[in-house]
C-alpha cells in the first residue's frame, strides 16, 4: 500500500513538473528594446511635445550610442527637447557640444543657427503688441552676449549662404549691430557730456570703423562731429 502511494505522489509531481516547463517554455519572453527603436521612441514623443519623456529616453541613449552612427542625432535631439522647453541656456551648450563632436553631421546647420538664437534669447523680454506679444531686446543688455550671438549669426550666414535660416540671421545681425552700435555711442555721448571730447572721438572712432548699419554710422557721424569741435584749440578743434 505504501508503494502505491509513493508511485501515486511520485506521478503527481512529474505531471506538475512538466506543466510547469510547460507553461515556462510557452511565456512570451520580453525582448530588450534596441537603440534604434528608442530612439524613434524619443522622436515620437516630441512629436507629441512630450519633450521630458523625450529627454529622459535620450539621456538614457546618450552613453549607449556614443560613438555610434545614432550619437550624434541623440545629442541633437537632447538640445533641442531642452530648447523647445525653455531651457535656453542649456540648449545653447547642448547644441555647441553637438558641433563640437560632430561639425560636419546632419543637424550642422540647423545647431548653428539654433545655438546662436538660443543665444539672443536669453536677453530678450516680451512685450504686448497690437495683437500678439512680441519680443525685443531691452537696452540695458549684456553686450559681450549680444557680440558673441551676433557673432554665431554670422558665422551661420558664412558657412551657409543658402541656408534655410538665412533671412532671419541677417535680420538678427543687423538687430544685434545696432544694439552694439547704440552701445558704443551712448558712451561716446557720455564722455562728450563729460567734457572728455578725445574719448568720445575713440568711441565713434569704434563705430565708423565698424560693420554698422547706416543709421548708426550717421549717428556716429554728426558726433564725432561735436566731439571735434568740443576739442581744445592745441589739439585741432575749434575750441569752445
Amino acid at each position: 500500500m505504501n508503494d502505491l502511494k509513493k508511485i501515486h505522489f511520485t506521478a503527481v509531481a512529474l505531471v506538475t513538473a512538466l506543466a510547469l516547463v510547460t507553461v515556462s517554455c510557452s511565456a512570451p519572453q520580453v525582448r530588450e528594446e534596441s537603440p534604434e527603436e528608442r530612439l524613434d521612441q524619443a522622436r515620437t514623443s516630441m512629436e507629441k511635445h512630450r519633450y521630458e519623456a523625450a529627454q529622459e529616453t535620450l539621456e538614457d541613449l546618450k552613453f549607449i550610442t556614443a560613438g555610434t552612427r545614432l550619437g550624434g542625432e541623440v545629442q541633437f535631439l537632447l538640445a533641442e527637447t531642452r530648447y523647445r522647453q525653455g531651457k535656453l541656456s542649456e540648449a545653447e551648450v547642448g547644441y555647441g557640444t553637438y558641433l563640437l563632436s560632430y561639425p560636419g553631421g546632419p543637424f550642422a546647420e540647423k545647431a548653428l543657427f539654433y545655438q546662436a538664437l538660443s543665444k539672443v534669447r536669453q536677453l530678450e523680454k516680451m512685450r504686448l503688441g497690437f495683437f500678439s506679444i512680441k519680443r525685443y531686446l531691452p537696452h540695458d543688455r549684456d553686450i559681450s552676449i549680444i557680440r558673441e550671438a551676433r557673432v554665431l549669426f554670422q558665422r551661420y550666414l558664412e558657412t551657409y549662404p543658402g541656408g534655410e535660416w538665412v533671412e532671419e540671421a541677417d535680420e538678427r545681425v543687423t538687430e544685434l549691430l545696432t544694439k552694439e552700435g547704440e552701445h558704443e555711442l551712448g558712451i561716446a555721448s557720455f564722455y562728450l557730456n563729460k567734457d572728455k571730447p578725445q574719448a568720445a572721438l575713440a568711441r565713434t572712432g569704434r563705430v565708423l570703423q565698424g560693420p554698422f548699419p547706416d543709421p548708426i554710422l550717421d549717428r556716429a557721424r554728426k558726433l564725432a562731429g561735436e566731439a571735434d569741435a568740443a576739442l581744445p584749440d592745441a589739439q585741432g578743434g575749434s575750441g569752445h
